[in-house]
């Protein structure tokens, strides 16, 4: 990481290249555990949001618990596949929940 990023997004296809045109670094990985390197490595370098795919966002609970209470990065589940496990939006309501108090979904 040699330059400073602002958002990135991490992805298992070639789907995820698709947020290069939003500006975004992107990585394609194959495991989980590559997951979790390449985001300790954009944590390092700063790096404000990362998108996570679903799939490698639900194998990561160590990294995501490590990263929890901290301001950044911000870690967001998104799906990057034809099929949604629904993780992004039960993430979405949680932090809206957490933000004002009850659940508005």
């Amino acid at each position: 990481m040699d330059k400073h990023v602002e958002v990135a997004a991490i992805g298992r296809t070639d789907a995820v290249l698709l947020y290069n045109a939003a500006g975004f670094l992107t990585h394609i990985v194959s495991t989980p555990v590559e997951a979790d390197k390449t985001v300790f490595q954009l944590a390092n370098a700063k790096c404000k949001v990362i998108l996570i795919d679903e799939d490698l966002y639900a194998a990561m609970a160590e990294t995501l618990k490590k990263y929890k209470t901290n301001a950044f990065p911000i870690l967001m589940p998104v799906p990057m596949s034809s099929s949604s496990k629904g993780i992004g939006m039960k993430k979405i309501q949680e932090n809206v929940e957490k933000a004002i108090g009850i659940n508005i979904f």
